[in-house]
C-alpha cells in the first residue's frame, strides 16, 4: 500500500508539540505503530486563559493506511519540485518583489528566457541606500524601502501570515525555508522571517534565478511599451540616462503598490484599470513588554515564546472600519517614502523581535466617496496626505514625521512630552493629528481606540501615534480575465499587489507562481479550501 502524508485537525497540546505521536494517534483512531512519521505542521498559541496557555497544533502524519474515523486533509506539495520544461519564450517581468521573484524563479527553472526589470538596486545597494537615508541622507526615489530587490516587504517584518487559501502557499513557505529562512516559519501560525534574515533570503532567490539562466536589470526604469497588432512586443527601459528596448513574447507586471508613474503610463497606453479601495491611518507604538504582558500575563516574563506578543484588532462602525495591520512586535516605525517632499510610515522588525517598542498600523477604509471617481484619484489622495505630513514637520528637518500621544490624540491636544521614545529614525515632531488628518480618519480612529482598550487593557491609555500610513495596498487594479491575462493586451499578465490582486508577501508570491504557471500552461483551477490546509 502506498504511503501518504495527511494533515490532522487542530489539537490542543499543553506539552512539547514535537513529541505527540500517542496523542495524534488517538485523535485519528490509529495505533502509534501505524504512524510512520509525525511532524508538527502548524502551531498557534491559545492565550484566552492566562494561567493555562496551550498550543493549538496540526500535524503532518505519514501512514500506509488511510484512517477511516478521523477528518484528515491531503498534505500540499511543493510545486518547485515538479517544474516541467516549457517552450522557448522570452518573458519580461517588471518588479522584483515577491510576485516578480517567484514568477521568475519558476520560469527560469522551466528553461524560459526571463528578464526581471527593477527600478531599485540589488540587496547590497538597497541596504546602503536605506541605511544612509535613516542617518539623515537624501532620499533616493528609485532605491528605498519601497523599491529594490524583494519589494516593500523586504524592509518590513517578513510576515508570512495570509488569509488566502491556495495550493501554492506551501510552495512559498518551503522556498523561503530552503533559501535561508528559519525552520519555524513552517510551523508557526504567525510566521515571520525578519528583515535582517529576509535581505539574505531574497538575495538567495535572486541567485537561484540567475543560476537557472534568468537575468536581472537593476536600477532600470520601465518607461513604456511598444504595441503591435494588439500585443506588447517590446518594453522601453531607461538605465543611467540611456533609453533602450528589449523584445518580449510575454510581459508580467509585478510592479508593486507604489509604482505611481507606471500606473500613469499604463493608463495612458490603454490598459483597462479601475480605482480600488484601500486604507489610510497611522502607526501606533507601545512598549513591547506592556503588549506582551497584556496578551500573555506572567508567562510573558518567563517563557521564550511569549516575549514579543502580537495582536489583531478590528472595530466596525456603520460607515467605516478601523483595524490593525502589519503588526510588528519588537520593531520600529520606518520612513517608507518613495517621492520627494513626502512622509510615509511603515513598520519593520528583525527576526528576534526584541526592540523596545511594538508597533502596528491603525487604518481606516478609504474609497471613491473620499477621493473621487477617477482611476488615479486614489493616488492623488495618498499623495496629498503624504505631502501634508512632510510640510507639517519640515521646519524641524526634512522627512521627520508628525506624532502624538494616544491620550492627547483622544483629547485633541498637542503632545508636550511623548509617553515613550518613538522609534522613527529620522525623528518626530509633535503635531495635533486629530486636527490635521481628514476628519473621517481621525474620528474613526478616536472611536476605535477605547474599543481596542477593552480588548487589550490600557491600549488606549498609553503609546504614540505617527503619521501617515498610506501605502497599505494598491489604489488601482489593472483588469485581467479568468486566465490572468490583461483584458486589453493578451500577452500581458498583471499580478501581485501593485496590480490589485494580493496583499502581503505570501499572497503576492502565490500570484507570481500562478502567473508563471499560466504562461507555461500549467495553471489549474483552484482546489476547494477544505482540501488545502495551510
Amino acid at each position: 500500500m502506498t504511503e501518504k502524508w495527511y494533515i490532522t485537525e487542530p489539537l490542543s497540546i499543553a506539552v512539547n508539540c514535537d513529541d505527540c505521536v500517542d496523542t495524534v494517534a488517538d485523535a485519528v483512531s490509529l495505533k502509534p505503530s501505524d504512524i510512520k512519521r509525525c511532524v508538527l505542521h502548524r502551531r498557534s498559541i491559545d492565550a484566552r486563559h492566562k494561567d493555562y496557555i496551550v498550543y493549538n497544533c496540526t500535524f503532518r502524519i505519514l501512514t500506509a493506511e488511510t484512517p477511516s474515523k478521523a477528518k484528515l486533509y491531503t498534505a500540499p506539495v511543493d510545486w518547485f519540485k515538479d517544474v516541467q520544461p516549457s517552450e522557448n519564450k522570452k518573458v519580461v517581468v517588471v518588479g522584483s518583489g515577491p510576485a516578480g521573484l517567484f514568477c521568475a524563479r519558476y520560469l527560469a527553472a522551466a528553461g524560459v528566457d526571463v528578464t526581471v526589470v527593477e527600478r531599485g538596486g540589488d540587496i547590497k545597494s538597497r541596504v546602503e541606500a536605506v541605511t544612509s537615508f535613516n542617518k539623515g541622507g537624501p532620499l533616493d526615489c528609485d532605491n528605498n524601502i519601497q523599491f529594490g530587490l524583494g519589494g516593500a516587504g523586504t524592509f518590513s517584518d517578513g510576515k508570512l501570515t495570509t488569509g488566502i487559501t491556495s495550493p501554492y502557499v506551501y510552495t512559498v513557505f518551503n522556498e523561503f525555508y530552503k533559501q535561508g529562512a528559519e525552520q519555524d516559519i513552517l510551523t508557526s501560525n504567525l510566521p515571520h522571517i525578519g528583515t535582517d534574515y529576509l535581505v539574505r533570503v531574497v538575495d538567495n532567490i535572486k541567485n537561484t534565478v540567475v543560476k537557472d539562466g534568468g537575468k536581472f536589470l537593476f536600477h532600470t526604469r520601465f518607461t513604456d511599451v511598444v504595441i503591435k497588432d494588439g500585443k506588447v512586443t517590446e518594453v522601453v527601459l531607461q538605465q543611467q540616462g540611456r533609453q533602450f528596448c528589449i523584445p518580449c513574447d510575454y510581459l508580467v507586471l509585478a510592479i508593486g503598490h507604489s509604482a505611481r508613474d507606471t500606473f500613469e503610463m499604463l493608463y495612458a497606453e490603454g490598459f483597462e484599470m479601475i480605482s480600488k479601495p484601500f486604507a489610510v491611518g497611522v502607526r501606533i507604538e507601545h512598549d513591547r513588554r506592556f503588549i506582551s504582558r497584556q496578551q500573555y500575563g506572567r508567562l510573558a516574563l518567563t517563557h521564550r515564546d511569549f516575549a514579543s506578543a502580537s495582536y489583531k484588532l478590528t472595530a466596525n462602525f456603520p460607515d467605516r472600519s478601523c483595524y490593525s495591520f502589519c503588526m510588528c512586535p519588537g520593531g520600529e516605525v520606518v520612513c517608507a517614502s518613495s517621492e520627494l517632499n513626502s512622509v510615509v510610515v511603515n513598520g519593520m522588525s528583525n527576526y528576534d523581535r526584541l526592540a523596545p517598542n511594538s508597533n502596528s498600523a491603525l487604518v481606516v477604509n478609504v474609497d471613491s466617496r473620499d477621493f473621487g471617481e477617477g482611476v488615479l484619484d486614489g493616488v492623488k489622495f495618498q499623495r496629498r496626505l503624504e505631502r501634508l505630513c512632510y510640510d507639517l514637520t519640515l521646519s524641524q528637518g526634512a522627512y521627520k514625521a508628525p506624532a502624538q500621544n494616544v491620550t492627547d490624540f483622544l483629547k485633541g491636544v498637542t503632545t508636550t512630552k511623548f509617553d515613550l521614545q518613538p522609534s522613527y529614525a529620522r525623528g518626530v515632531v509633535s503635531v495635533n493629528l486629530r486636527q490635521k488628518l481628514p476628519d473621517f480618519i481621525s474620528e474613526t480612529i478616536a472611536k476605535a481606540l477605547p474599543l481596542f482598550g477593552r480588548k487589550i487593557k490600557g491600549f488606549d491609555k498609553c503609546g504614540v501615534l505617527t503619521a501617515v500610513e498610506s501605502r497599505t495596498s494598491s489604489p488601482v487594479r489593472i483588469l485581467r480575465d479568468k486566465d490572468m491575462f490583461a483584458t486589453t493586451y493578451r500577452n500581458v499578465i498583471p499580478c501581485g499587489e501593485g496590480c490589485g490582486y494580493s496583499g502581503g508577501i505570501v499572497s503576492s508570491a502565490v500570484e507570481g507562481i500562478k502567473a508563471a504557471l499560466a504562461l507555461t500552461g500549467r495553471l489549474e483551477p483552484p482546489l476547494k479550501s477544505k482540501n488545502i490546509p495551510q
